[in-house]
């Protein structure tokens, strides 16, 4: 409370004599000592209780008595007169004067426990209004956020404390009073330079204000931010009010992530019906129709990953910042599929992906939505030529003809078989003769049966290559000149190579 406060309790009888008539400090507890140096013992803004009973009354000593109380920040002094001294020694009213310390004569009748029980209930008094007057502005607040939102929020917040607050989302800002601005700008590269860990808050001084930033948001990524600037350290009602906001703000700001969260549960089950043909073109749900682009196509893309790397929390993060749905399901044990626009490139889907070494992708061609099991197998084989890696690690099924044959096991196994009695039985003829018949109908079958291009390859003369190709047609009792058999071997060849 104020010192005017303090010599208008008539019971008291105090009298202002020393220093200026309204201190610049405000009293805050109240602390009797007849110690000649209680300062190690003062944190500030306390009435000292005296009867000078230890104090030197010489002006030396009276000055640095009142110096040590002003440097440790006292309030005001309080001296008692009529016991060790009938009136307060004059050098220490001089010194007082001097440095600005108020100092008020407490009269013999008037007991020092009265005055502190006065100060004391008049500080449990403050507490108490002030408490009420935080529970009221909570209510105020609360309503604001319930029928106007942030905005509204924001306005009783700064309203209520007289400050002037802002709340920065990443994509948005509110701000009151209008003019504050400035403030938007401040928090944010307060934000950027990370003095604001995820989960703390951070109060910076400077002279004459005070600005605190607090986190808001209960997910893993901050929501945002609740930005406070008030003219000194923030109050305890301050605090209370900012706490009660940032609870009210994390709640109005998670709305839209629980929501899709549902949204998102309900698309994977829809997904997986969809998927396993339970819908045809006519019973396909509207909510489900919102997986598809405008001509109502769609594509599939089949992610595999280590757990770790966060697949479906990076591609929703990834479609929510375009303003998309999540359409998903688990396929398998590691593998995720997700339902895309028809008309999506490569490039939109590559940013998708989560940027971690074990990530593999296909990603089928644009179908109807009732064609979609075909665009999942599709996917499903491309998935199987991909490879991990920035290079290789996404597969489209538009681009990957020549090796689909050879992503499909029971094809490759065929091929494998097959290669057990052809393939092999060159290399082993090679091996045994020093031969290069082997690389010879490679060579051959990838220049389609041109010879020329063929023995160029080799670096052989093309009647050299014939020799060749004629040796081989011996060896395994075949007839190149026919495009199937030609076919068998070249895919024979390349599963040979995926096995290895």
């Amino acid at each position: 409370m104020s010192i005017a406060w303090l010599l208008a309790q008539k019971d008291l009888e105090l009298t202002h004599r020393g220093g200026p008539t309204r201190g610049s400090r405000a009293v805050s507890f109240v602390h009797a000592t007849e110690l000649s140096d209680p300062s190690p013992w003062l944190s500030g803004g306390e009435l000292v209780l005296t009867t000078g009973l230890g104090l030197d009354s010489g002006a030396e000593a009276s000055g640095d008595y009142v110096r040590r109380l002003e440097a440790a920040g006292v309030a005001c002094v309080g001296f008692g007169t009529g016991l060790s001294h009938r009136t307060i020694p004059a050098a220490l009213l001089s010194a007082a004067n001097d440095v600005g310390l108020p100092i008020l004569e407490v009269p013999y009748p008037t007991p020092f426990a009265a005055v502190v029980r006065t100060v004391m209930n008049r500080i449990a008094e403050q507490d108490y209004d002030e408490v009420l007057r935080a529970a009221k502005v909570q209510a105020r607040i609360t309503r604001a956020a319930l029928h106007g939102g942030v905005d509204a929020l924001i306005r009783e917040l700064a309203v209520a404390t007289g400050t002037e607050v802002v709340f920065v989302g990443p994509r948005s800002e509110s701000v009151y009073p209008a003019a504050a601005w400035e403030l938007v700008t401040m928090t944010r590269e307060v934000v950027a330079d990370g003095r604001t860990p995820e989960a703390a808050s951070i109060s910076i001084s400077e002279p004459g204000r005070t600005l605190t930033v607090q986190p808001v948001g209960l997910s893993r990524a901050t929501a945002g931010h609740l930005a406070m600037v008030t003219s000194g350290p923030v109050s305890g009602v301050e605090q209370v009010l900012l706490g009660h906001a940032v609870s009210l703000l994390t709640l109005e700001v998670e709305k839209p992530a629980r929501l899709r969260a549902e949204q998102t549960r309900l698309h994977a089950t829809a997904t997986g019906l969809l998927l396993d043909g339970r819908f045809d073109d006519g019973h396909i749900p509207d909510y489900l129709r919102d997986a598809a682009d405008p001509r109502g196509r769609v594509r599939v893309l089949a992610i595999a990953a280590d757990p770790e790397a966060g697949v479906v929390d990076h591609v929703d993060q990834a479609l929510a910042s375009v303003g998309r749905q999540l359409f998903e399901r688990s396929d398998g044990v590691d593998a995720t599929v997700v339902l895309l626009y028809g008309e999506d490139d490569t490039e939109f889907v590559e940013g998708l992906l989560p940027d971690h070494p074990s990530v593999r992708a296909g990603v089928s061609t644009d179908q109807a939505m009732s064609d979609s099991g075909t665009a999942l197998e599709q996917a499903r084989l491309a998935l199987k030529l991909a490879a991990p890696g920035r290079e290789g690690r996404l597969v489209d099924f538009r681009t990957a003809h020549g090796s689909l044959l050879l992503a499909s096991e029971p094809a490759r196994a065929a091929l494998v078989t097959l290669a057990g009695s052809t393939v092999t039985t060159l290399a082993d003829h090679d091996e045994a003769h020093a031969g290069d018949l082997l690389p010879s109908l490679r060579a051959f079958l990838e220049a389609n049966g041109g010879w020329e291009a063929a023995a160029t390859q080799l670096g052989v003369h093309r009647h050299t290559l014939r020799g060749r190709i004629g040796r081989i047609e011996q060896v395994l009792g075949i007839d190149l000149g026919h495009a199937r058999v030609r076919a068998e071997l070249l895919l024979s060849i390349l599963a040979v190579d995926a096995t290895r």
